[in-house]
């Protein structure tokens, strides 16, 4: 484990524990959110090593790369997912002036599947082994590991993070390699959740998109903006993400009574989920997707 110092955006090394909290999939660890004194960012630490970071994901639990079905709350995430996937097209295909795309944390590859199959030039990027040879074997592609090995295509019309950054351990570098592989005229979407929704504040530390450890960063609107001004981009662009303020919440209720599945605890997540929705104003939504472009 490494004790993070200084602010992932800033620098500064001043800075305030805002929330303890653990991961509840797999141990009791306990992990720090701290909030940089300076410009508010909010961020993990300590922080497991790049090594030691893959028994985390190592769970059935991590619907995005597993696909498991196993239980309601992963159920309604598979059929969320599926009305979502024609959203998300419809959104590239309305921000690109081409159509050339990445998509950067392939995960089980559906969404790259669903562009590949509207005629789309489709690469990829997945850290995962076995999720990337999935990928590989199933679409007839290849599926670059890191930013740093991807060679596909020289630039690319749209770039998407689809729950993506708050990963990213090399935070400005990766960004700094993912403005040189976008067009001049291209656009980069990064959905990240939200930490100032009405969800995460109701409930705290047992809110499931802290996901920690490997949720490192913890991003609010304001943020994601200080964050690209700094490789002179813009957001230009806030997208909600209504169906993520159910699955949060479900999942964080589920966290809080204990692990159980009760009628209350899929109910009292359902309504929560709703309220979130319904409180959220244009930028305060459970998960938010910024369309960005450089300047």
């Amino acid at each position: 484990m490494k004790e993070i110092t200084t602010c992932p955006i800033c620098n500064s090394s001043e800075k305030t524990t805002f929330l303890k909290s653990r991961n509840f999939r797999i141990n009791e660890v306990v992990f720090d959110i701290e909030e940089c004194s300076k410009c508010e960012f909010r961020y993990t630490s300590p922080l497991p090593s790049v090594d030691e970071i893959g028994e985390y994901y190592a769970t059935d639990n991590y619907v995005s790369h597993t696909g498991t079905k196993k239980g309601l709350v992963n159920k309604l995430f598979h059929t969320a997912r599926f009305f979502t996937l024609r959203s998300k097209f419809n959104l590239i295909k309305r921000v690109s002036n081409g159509k050339k795309h990445l998509d950067i944390g392939a995960g089980n590859g559906v969404f790259l599947e669903f562009v590949k199959e509207k005629g789309w030039d489709v690469s990829g990027i997945e850290l995962d082994d076995q999720s990337r040879s999935a990928i590989e074997n199933r679409l007839g592609i290849n599926i670059a590991k890191t930013v740093y090995d991807n060679q596909e295509i020289e630039k690319y019309d749209v770039i998407t993070m689809w729950h993506v950054l708050e990963h990213v351990y090399d935070l400005k570098k990766d960004i700094e390699t993912i403005k040189q592989k976008l067009k001049s005229d291209g656009a980069l979407i990064v959905a990240v959740p939200n930490c100032d929704s009405y969800d995460a504040k109701k409930y705290e530390k047992y809110w499931a998109a802290y996901d920690l450890p490997i949720h490192l960063y913890h991003f609010r609107p304001k943020n994601i903006q200080d964050l690209f001004a700094q490789f002179d981009m813009e957001v230009k662009e806030i997208q909600p993400m209504k169906f993520d303020s159910y699955y949060i919440s479900l999942v964080s209720e589920k966290y809080k009574n204990g692990g159980k599945n009760s009628l209350g605890v899929l109910f009292r997540g359902f309504y929560n989920g709703l309220i979130s929705n319904l409180k959220a104003k244009s930028d305060s939504y459970s998960s938010q997707i910024y369309i960005i472009r450089k300047k």
